[in-house]
């Protein structure tokens, strides 16, 4: 199994295709499968690098070190490690935060950015969705990984739109449940950045697409907006009859959109 080891953490990684490289993001509690439907889309083109955060799937569980800066330098030493100067960002939910960062602060080291039903760092807090992060943080601190947080997190939103087929909550069910939760458990007070990411949207400069299920939450829509509104070089694609994760509820739309935008705007970038 393909594994390297940054800044201390061994990462697993998945590299498929040839071509321009791709490297994607997967959301909070899952892992690499979460792309399971993109890889061979994908690598008819290019080159797909598929990975598990630090905290997730196959990947070490260091203590702490769960900001989104830390991922973002995971993302930059897993890119250098693979040799790659320049390679697309593609970042789903969490992953969509970490593509953002990474944009910011290695504006030499990206081609073009995706962000899907992606979060921002520094946007509106959302106290109803804090509470129910508290409470499932709380059980997962006194119970573990186990059937009633990961029915709990099945039951959420984020995940509503898999529910009517049942491979795809198989799938989420076995992402959930390689989830270490170290994250949750990680109890470092870090300071807040001087500016965040929400503050710097205008300096993101590479060719940007933003991806959003219209059936996804008011909060995810919002972002989506704020994106499309403050980034330079943007597109925004909402995907119709999709939710959070609308690379999992409709593949086939998700790597249209997706495929059409890279075999743009990659040459112009790369000019």
């Amino acid at each position: 199994m393909p594994y390297a080891l940054l800044d201390g953490v061994r990462i697993y990684y998945e590299v498929t295709g040839d071509g321009h490289p791709v490297v994607v993001l997967h959301g909070h509690a899952l892992d690499h499968r979460a792309w399971r439907y993109q890889v061979e889309a994908i690598s008819q083109t290019y080159t797909v690098v598929t990975f598990d955060m630090r905290g997730h799937g196959k990947s070490e569980a260091p203590a702490t070190g769960y900001l989104t800066q830390h991922y973002s330098r995971d993302l930059y030493a897993l890119v250098r490690h693979l040799g790659m100067t320049k390679p697309s960002i593609v970042g789903h939910s969490m992953g969509g935060n970490i593509a953002i960062d990474y944009a910011l602060t290695h504006p030499d080291a990206i081609t073009t950015l995706t962000v899907v039903d992606s979060g921002l760092d520094g946007f509106e807090r959302d106290e109803a969705f804090l509470a129910k992060m508290k409470k499932r943080r709380e059980v997962m601190r006194r119970e573990g990984i186990g059937d009633k947080l990961i029915g709990a997190s099945l039951r959420s939103d984020a995940f509503a739109g898999v529910r009517h087929k049942p491979e795809l909550m198989q799938l989420s069910r076995e992402m959930l449940s390689g989830w270490t939760g170290a994250s949750w458990k990680d109890a470092t007070v870090y300071p807040h950045p001087e500016k965040w990411a929400m503050e710097r949207l205008q300096d993101i400069n590479v060719p940007t697409l933003v991806v959003v299920g219209e059936r996804d939450g008011g909060r995810f829509q919002r972002i989506a907006n704020l994106l499309a509104s403050k980034i330079c070089v943007v597109r925004k694609a909402t995907l119709a009859n999709v939710g959070h994760m609308p690379q999992l509820e409709d593949p086939e739309a998700f790597n249209d959109t997706l495929l059409d935008f890279l075999g743009g705007a990659i040459g112009k970038a790369l000019i």
